[in-house]
């Protein structure tokens, strides 16, 4: 079993010296996902934390929201925002190993882009489905993805249906401590907050950088029980990325 106490120092050491690029990127992502929004007025009143979702699956909102903005807003979220998911969660995992470069940020681009987009498409869309049935199911369908875009940073071909079987046999039986381990970074939202939210700029990077900690402890442990084969994430033997 994993202790999140760990995991949050592994965040902070991956960040030291690296902040503000960390921060950088996530900014970044918030302007291009949400900076959109900023014209309407209802952006200002939803500033609660969803902490089932990944710092940047959250921040990218979901389709509820798409819809808002009619289909443009969903062709945005599907051909933009998803891509941007996977390329912070590649900057935040190489950020671990060594100094990651912005432009890693919109790798998503370059990389088997199609393949991403559907991926993404469809794991977003299982999860919106299963929000509708009261909530909780989509909270947990949440979880269960919630490495989905992590697994596609390693690789970009991965198939989604793969990824999303992955992420199933990695979040097995821990769903309930990942959960708990995201509502324990809410009282850094809360008080990012503060300010027209204006706080969780800075608290972010730090976010990220620990889920990213977590999907490498949950990705070794898969790796050791056989859930998946080095190969299929572009690993090498010893588990480095190749």
């Amino acid at each position: 079993m994993w202790d999140r106490s760990i995991l949050k120092s592994n965040a902070k050491v991956a960040l030291r010296g690296r902040y503000w690029t960390a921060f950088l990127v996530t900014f970044i992502f918030l302007f291009l996902t949400e900076g959109f929004q900023l014209v309407n007025p209802g952006f200002w009143h939803r500033f609660g934390v969803f902490p089932w979702f990944s710092a940047e699956t959250r921040a990218a909102g979901n389709f509820i929201w798409s819809f808002h903005f009619g289909w443009l807003g969903i062709l945005y979220a599907v051909f933009i925002v998803q891509p941007l998911v996977i390329g912070v969660s590649r900057y935040f995992v190489r950020n671990h190993y060594e100094s990651a470069e912005v432009e890693t940020a919109f790798s998503g681009f370059r990389w088997n882009y199609m393949n991403g987009v559907g991926a993404m498409f469809i794991t977003e869309l299982f999860i919106f489905l299963w929000t509708l049935l009261l909530i909780i199911p989509g909270i947990v369908k949440g979880l269960e993805y919630s490495m989905v875009p992590f697994l596609l940073s390693d690789n970009p071909s991965l198939p989604g249906e793969r990824a999303r079987q992955i992420s199933r046999r990695m979040t097995d039986g821990q769903k309930g401590a990942i959960f708990i381990f995201d509502l324990s970074f809410l009282g850094w939202f809360l008080l990012g907050a503060l300010c027209f939210g204006v706080g969780m700029l800075f608290v972010l990077p730090y976010y990220s950088a620990a889920q990213a900690e977590l999907y490498l402890f949950l990705r070794d442990r898969a790796l050791r029980m056989e859930f998946v084969r080095p190969e299929e994430l572009c690993l090498g033997r010893s588990g480095a990325q190749l």
